[in-house]
């Protein structure tokens, strides 16, 4: 896990750039859904909203192979490409800010500070290392499944939704309202304290004055409970995944969904 990991600091800070570029010229909705970006496992890119400027639409992205930043036109060429390797982040935005002019934006408030913030990781005050081989392949290969797995819980609670990655904490989910009134959260979570590794997560969310019962949780054939009074979900950590083949780690995924998207659905009730 510390290949991947470290490659989910170092993104997980570049990735910042990109909200910025969203929070300053998308057009704000209330959940903040205007900031989130997505992971194109195909083209290898981290890619922000669509931004509609005087010159057509445009896209930030941050090509993972070279770790460049590029605006990229509604035919996807590159209209301006910014590096990010052996500069600091401060240097980046800068050099991005100067050719917002040249794309039809104005540049004041792009480098505004975030309304949240992230961990102070050590990365964040250095010069950007290139992202080594190992690293790279651990992480597009987990959020490659991050992805599937996401819109495979769409399927399974049957309703259609957007797989995003959230840019404060840097997962990769979806979240959708099942039909018996419960809000599902579904996704790939950084390694934090209350895990102790990078982690896949479900967790219910009642809505229209309904509750959650946890009285009698099922057994888990992948993944456990956790309940706390801060968290209340399922989890299946990575560490559980990593000597699997993609095979395997698809079928311990989809059982996962399967117990915990079934136990949601019978264990939502009035609220008292």
């Amino acid at each position: 896990m510390k290949a991947y990991n470290t490659a989910d600091k170092q993104l997980h800070v570049l990735s910042q750039i990109i909200t910025k570029a969203n929070r300053t010229f998308v057009p704000a909705v209330e959940d903040d859904s205007h900031t989130n970006l997505s992971f194109d496992s195909l083209a290898n890119r981290i890619i922000g909203r669509w931004i509609y400027s005087p010159n057509g639409s445009i896209i930030l992205t941050l090509d993972l192979s070279s770790l460049n930043f590029e605006w990229l036109d509604a035919s996807y060429n590159v209209l301006l490409s910014i590096p990010s390797v052996c500069k600091t982040i401060a240097e980046i935005e800068q050099g991005i800010s100067r050719g917002l002019s040249k794309l039809g934006l104005k540049p004041e408030g792009f480098s505004d500070k975030l309304h949240y913030d992230i961990p102070e990781y050590t990365i964040s005050k250095e010069l950007i290392p290139s992202i080594g081989v190992v690293e790279f392949n651990d992480w597009r290969y987990y959020r490659k499944l991050a992805n599937e797995a996401s819109a495979l819980a769409l399927e399974k609670i049957g309703v259609e939704g957007e797989v995003r990655v959230w840019p404060h904490h840097f997962d990769t989910g979806m979240y959708a309202v099942a039909e018996n009134g419960v809000g599902i959260g579904f996704g790939l979570a950084m390694e934090d304290s209350m895990v102790g590794a990078p982690y896949f997560y479900i967790a219910g969310h009642p809505t229209n004055g309904t509750s959650i019962n946890y009285d009698q949780l099922p057994d888990m054939k992948t993944g456990r409970w956790i309940i706390e009074e801060h968290w209340k979900g399922a989890v299946l950590p990575l560490s559980d995944l990593d000597s699997e083949n993609e095979m395997d780690a698809n079928k311990s995924l989809s059982l996962f969904l399967d117990d915990s998207i079934s136990w949601y659905g019978t264990k939502v009730q009035p609220s008292s």
